[in-house]
């Protein structure tokens, strides 16, 4: 039995194009189209899908699409969606000019793998060494407590829920986050001259 995939496009000619290269896969059974958010939502409730190929601009929150069968096409990366598609086990987050072989990768992913176009890479790349949460710090400046309130965090964990499960205040949660951020900028200042 062939798949279904949903391309959610707002460009005639981008959407006509992205739906003939999948039905010219032999992978592929169906292949549905919508141009608006409505239609969007609309078709993921009435279709049982395999892949949604789906232009970000159509897309207020990603938790509406299948978890783990989703691609997001964008002309303007935005790190917000491709963190929260991420996230919610999206394939891809790739430019409008993809190549048809990346693209069809997507429908047979690897286990736990997320397609990021090689075009987008280096704007991805240049936002993270900006953003001062990825910034180097050497592990072993920080105390065992410390490092085991990083790594809650770097796994999304809220900061009410990391007191409590460390059994600690939030007022010394923050007082431990402060000492965290404080080792990273002097660490970072050393180790790369002008990170802050």
């Amino acid at each position: 039995m062939g798949k279904s995939v949903l391309i959610a496009e707002p460009r005639e000619l981008l959407r006509k194009g992205l739906m003939a290269v999948f039905r010219e896969d032999e992978r592929v059974a169906r292949v549905y189209e919508t141009m608006t958010h409505a239609g969007l939502k609309s078709q993921l409730n009435k279709s049982l899908l395999d892949l949604v190929v789906v232009n970000q601009s159509l897309i207020e929150d990603v938790t509406i699409l299948p978890k783990g069968n989703f691609v997001i096409i964008t002309s303007q990366p935005d790190v917000a969606m491709l963190q929260a598609s991420f996230k919610h086990g999206a394939r891809g987050y790739v430019s409008e000019n993809i190549s048809i072989e990346l693209l069809k990768m997507a429908l047979s992913p690897s286990q736990e793998s997320f397609l990021i176009e090689p075009t987008l890479a280096p704007r991805i790349m240049e936002w993270i060494c900006r953003e001062p949460q990825y910034a180097i710090i050497a592990e072993e400046l920080l105390t065992p407590r410390e490092r085991e309130i990083i790594s809650l965090l770097r796994r999304g964990i809220g900061r009410s829920s990391i007191a409590k499960q460390l059994c600690i205040t939030e007022a010394t949660l923050k007082t431990h986050i402060k000492n965290i951020y404080r080792k990273r900028k002097e660490h970072s200042s050393r180790v790369l001259p002008g990170v802050s």
